[in-house]
């Protein structure tokens, strides 16, 4: 099965490696050039 996941956070990250061990082939893609930029952008306040 191939996966797209849209989103380098945490959240996505880690979606992306359990689907790699279950056997998926795996895309992520961010927005921005590395993974984890904008992590907690939409959590604080």
């Amino acid at each position: 099965m191939k996966v797209l996941i849209l989103g380098g956070g945490v959240i996505g990250v880690t979606t992306a490696w359990y689907l790699a061990e279950a056997g998926c082939e795996v895309t992520v893609i961010d927005r921005q050039d590395e993974t984890a930029l904008e992590t907690s952008f939409g959590n604080c306040g």
